[in-house]
Order: C-alpha cells, then structure tokens, then sequence
C-alpha cells in the first residue's frame, strides 16, 4: 500500500489558493479550513464561502465541527449536494477556546455518546465517506483515543487521524506518537498520524514507529510546501533537492499572486503577511524582513518586500525568458 501523505485542515490558512499548491508539491489529499456546521445551518455567506474548491484538489476533504448531530447531518448532506467533496471529515480536536465553548472540537472528547450520535447522523447523512480526526484526550495521560477510535469504527468511520496530544498540551511540547501506534493495534480502519512532521525523515519514522497508514502535515507545511515532495523523497529513499532563496521567493510571490485573483488585492494584502512570514523562516535577517513585511501597506509594498528579502528578481527573469 502507498504510504499517503496528507495536507492538514488548518483555519485560516488551508484555502483553495494553498490546498492546489500543496498538491502541486506532492500532497495526495488536500483538507478544507474547519467549516461551522451552524454557520452552515444559518447561511452564513463567510462559511459557505469555505466550501469552494476546484477539481485540482482532489482527493478532496471537507471538514465540519460542531455539537449539534442534526445540524452536523444537515450541514454534511448540504455541503455535499452542493459541492461534492470526496469525503467529509468531523473535527473533534480543535483545541481553541471559541471552539471548545460550543462544544465543538476537543470538546467532544468529554461526550462520548454525544460524539458517537454525530458520527452516526453524519454517516447517515451522505453517500460518501465519512472520517474523523482526535486528539488523545482533554488532558495530558487522561487517554481516551482507544475509546473513540472503536466508537468511530463501530458508527461506520473510513479513517481516523490522530493528533497525539491532550487538548490542554495545545501544540506544545511533542506529540506522544506512541498513541498513534495504539489507536492503529486497536481498530482496523486507516489510521493516519498527525503531528511534528516538520521534514521527510519525521514522516518516515513516523511510518516506522507507528505503523499507520498515512501522515498527515499540519504547521510543517507553513511557509514550506516543499515538505511534501521532500517526504516522498524520504520515503522513497531519494536525495532531496533543497529549495534555493530564489526559488522561495518565486514560489511567495506566485502564491501571492494566485491568492489575489482569488480574494482580491485588500484581502490579499491582510492575510498573505502570516504567509510571508512563514516563508522567510531560516532566511537571512529574517526578522528585520517580517517587521517590513508586516508594515506593509499596500500589495505593491509587500511584493517588493518578497522582492528584496529573496532576490527574486533577476531569478524570475530568468524563469521567465528562458535565458
């Protein structure tokens, strides 16, 4: 079997723009940002919005939280006719607190009956797949990951991801792996680790000390969509090319400019910061280029930011004649 290696549903960051970007880098399925069942339920243009993707996605997820089991059913049958994802992922392990506080996400994991009615409406509810993705618990070594594993498993889950840390841990510390090789000797369904991938040798040991069936990038793949081409290398046992500054640069400034077509210039110019910044990880005076990047004003202003801090300019010329 392939070993898969799966792009993170993130908030805020996993848009269509980054999801085709993390597949044209080797992602072997893509993830939509959390989708708000109730959002859905009352029509909330911003929510709905997140629906949207293109064909390039695919293998496509979209991933719903939520605490009510009918609206979650409503919420995946709607998202389903409406733009017929791949299959439909519930969050039961977001850790945020405006999340937890309507009992979404993590907070799911102090309700085992509650989770298990969702799972069983949702799978009810569309003809597709449907996955699940957990924490190990509320609590660090308070472990509840088996439970809901066979939960999941027994109301007809596909696959599971498991981020082994308590919902407390935040993303501090390192995930407890070894749960994840739990979780994979407890059920038969696919089971997919997530957590501190940051290169392709963690996804191999990954493979190796846990046995599961894909890995899926979340915070790794920030500023580095490079990490999905550089884990199939791993994998395969290939040497990995690293990626020049220039190529970097490049690479920013056509996310950039695929972002703005998508979202236009002033949107663009707010939420592409936190991508830049991410992208000049490592670099040269990295933190003097962030302070720019940051007081950018303007679109104009944070591409010729992109421009000096990688020296991309002269790299793009080239790129672009052929000389």
């Amino acid at each position: 079997m392939q070993k898969e290696v799966i792009s993170a549903p993130m908030a805020g960051i996993t848009d269509t723009v980054f999801r085709r970007i993390c597949r044209e880098y080797g992602a072997d399925a893509t993830f939509s940002e959390m989708v708000s069942a109730e959002g859905l339920f009352h029509a909330g243009q911003a929510t709905v919005e997140l629906l949207y993707f293109t064909e390039k996605e695919r293998p496509y997820g979209l991933q719903l939280f939520g605490a009510d089991p009918e609206h979650m059913a409503w919420a995946a049958s709607f998202a389903y006719n409406a733009v017929h994802p791949d299959f439909i992922d519930i969050n039961s392990g977001c850790p945020v607190p405006k999340v937890i506080k309507r009992n979404g996400g993590a907070a799911l994991l102090r309700d085992p009956v509650l989770f298990k009615k969702i799972i069983t409406t949702v799978v009810k509810a569309v003809p597709i797949p449907v996955t699940v993705k957990i924490r190990s618990g509320l609590n660090t070594n308070q472990w509840v990951d088996q439970e809901y594993a066979r939960i999941a498993e027994g109301s007809g889950v596909k696959a599971i991801t498991v981020h082994p840390r308590s919902r407390a841990m935040g993303f501090s510390g390192h995930s407890f792996w070894e749960r994840i090789a739990i979780v994979k000797n407890t059920v038969s369904i696919p089971v997919i680790g997530n957590g501190d991938i940051i290169r392709g040798s963690d996804a191999v040991r990954m493979f190796a000390e846990t046995g599961c069936d894909a890995v899926m990038v979340g915070r790794g793949m920030n500023g580095n969509p490079w990490i999905f081409s550089e884990i199939k290398d791993a994998i395969a046992g290939r040497e990995h090319s690293p990626v020049s500054i220039q190529e970097k640069g490049a690479a920013l400034i056509k996310h950039m400019a695929a972002y703005r077509e998508r979202y236009g210039e002033y949107k663009a110019t707010k939420e592409m910061k936190k991508h830049c910044s991410w992208y000049l990880k490592g670099m040269p005076e990295a933190s003097f280029c962030r302070n720019a990047v940051f007081h950018a004003v303007s679109y104009e202003d944070l591409v010729a930011v992109v421009v000096k801090a990688f020296n991309v300019s002269s790299y793009m010329e080239i790129q672009l004649t052929g000389t």
